[in-house]
């Protein structure tokens, strides 16, 4: 197990979150450094986790997967956020946090599964 992958993994995790809770709280001139911020830890968590997964089981895999889908989603609203300015951008900010909390949970859970301790192999029938 790889455990600067899943110390870099959660700690972006937790900054996109956190970046993203941020800028729901802020005017929306005030959010879009904050949301660019996000986007960039979105996508610098989303290569990470495409690095990662090939090593990892089938049941982490569906759950990177998942967390991919969720942050290429969250890096396109928050690019519609940014280009929109503050007349749209307060209104965006609600669905981009949640999805940005649909990734953390999903990219947690990868990562849950992924270290999680395997079961000994069964021993052979005879």
């Amino acid at each position: 197990m790889n455990n600067d992958f899943v110390n870099k993994a959660l700690e972006n995790a937790r900054q996109l979150q956190q970046t993203v809770a941020d800028a729901a709280t802020k005017g929306a001139e005030q959010a879009k450094p904050l949301v660019a911020d996000a986007m960039a830890r979105a996508a610098d968590l989303h290569k990470t986790l495409l690095e990662q997964a090939p090593q990892y089981g089938e049941a982490a895999q569906t759950h990177l997967k998942t967390a991919g889908t969720h942050l290429t989603t969250f890096i396109s609203t928050a690019q519609d956020v940014i280009a929109k300015g503050a007349a749209g951008a307060q209104a965006t900010l609600t669905p981009i946090a949640e999805n940005a909390r649909q990734a953390v949970h999903q990219a947690a859970k990868a990562v849950t599964e992924a270290t999680a301790p395997k079961p000994p192999p069964a021993p052979p029938a005879g």
